[in-house]
Parts: C-alpha cells; structure tokens; sequence
C-alpha cells in the first residue's frame, strides 16, 4: 500500500556511544578492541584560539571503521523493528531507513522507531521523511493515521538513485 523513507537527524553525530560499543562487542568482536579503545572516552577537539570541546557521541569523522561500526550497532534496531513488525518490508543504507506495508502496521513500525531509536541515537528528522501512498485517496486515510509526523504525497520519489511512483514520476 505503501512507502515510508526515513531521513536520520545527524546520524552520525548523534550515534549513542554506551550502546553502539556494547553492540560491536556482541556482533563483531574482532572490531571491537580498536573501537572500544578509540571511543570509550571523550576525545579532545582543540578550536582555534585554544580552546577545547569534548566529543562524546557519535563517531569521528575521517576514522575507517565509521560505516561499519555504525551499520553494525544499528543491527539490534533494526531486528528488534523487524520482530515487532514481521510483516513491513524494510531496507536500511547507512541512516537512511525505507520500509514498505499496509499503512497501519507501517504506522506502528515507524513508532517503534521513533521510540526505539532515542536509545541509539537515531532521531526520525520528520521535515525529510515521506509517505508514499498509491493514490489520492490513500492520501487522507495516511493523514488520519499518521498525522504530522512525516510528509505525505501519491506522486514519486528518488531513492537510491532511482524512483519511487509511476512511470509518469519516472519521467519527471
């Protein structure tokens, strides 16, 4: 019935530190020491003029092991979205979600997110996240069930490079 593609608020940045090391120990124990021992304590960040800040979420940019540390504590997110929503279709690339199904089970998927979320630092940036519906008349039953939380519309939209809608939205 329909699409929901979920844009993250500053992904990276916000990542929760406490939960994503605890993770990698859990998935991908040969990671684990080099992350543990990078990010379990603050890092100094020296501003101009000598003044310091400390970083203490998220990952660091530059460091190689960003992508797959964040994509691997990001697992148990979206495992524990798939188990208490067997029947929405989900992809994941980096901080972007996309989930596919009937619109009231979508609806219950994305508040799962949204609660479950906060505890890895993953926060819905609701002004970038779409529901796409079939037709017009899904339209409003969308609003009725969700609201303001994401932006709604029938007609495409990009995704990984390609289009979401009909041939009519491919062309445009």
């Amino acid at each position: 019935d329909s699409v929901l593609l979920i844009d993250a608020s500053n992904a990276f940045n916000c990542l929760n530190r406490a939960v994503a090391l605890h993770n990698i120990q859990v998935k991908c124990p040969i990671l684990a020491t080099y992350l543990v021992n990078t990010y379990r304590h603050p890092a100094k960040l020296f501003i101009a003029g000598g003044k310091t800040i400390l970083s203490m979420e998220g990952t660091t940019k530059g460091d190689p092991l960003t992508m797959p540390w964040y994509s691997l504590s990001m697992t148990t997110l979206i495992n524990s979205l798939r188990a208490s929503t067997p029947e929405v279709k989900q992809v994941w690339l980096a901080d972007g979600a996309s989930a596919a199904g009937k619109l009231d089970v979508l609806n219950k998927w994305y508040k799962n997110l949204e609660v479950e979320g906060k505890d890895h630092g993953y926060f819905v940036n609701c002004s970038k996240s779409w529901l796409i519906v079939k037709d017009r008349g899904m339209e409003e039953q969308a609003k009725a069930i969700f609201g303001n939380t994401v932006k709604i519309t029938c007609e495409g939209k990009r995704h990984l490079g390609a289009v979401i809608g009909s041939e009519d939205d491919k062309k445009t």
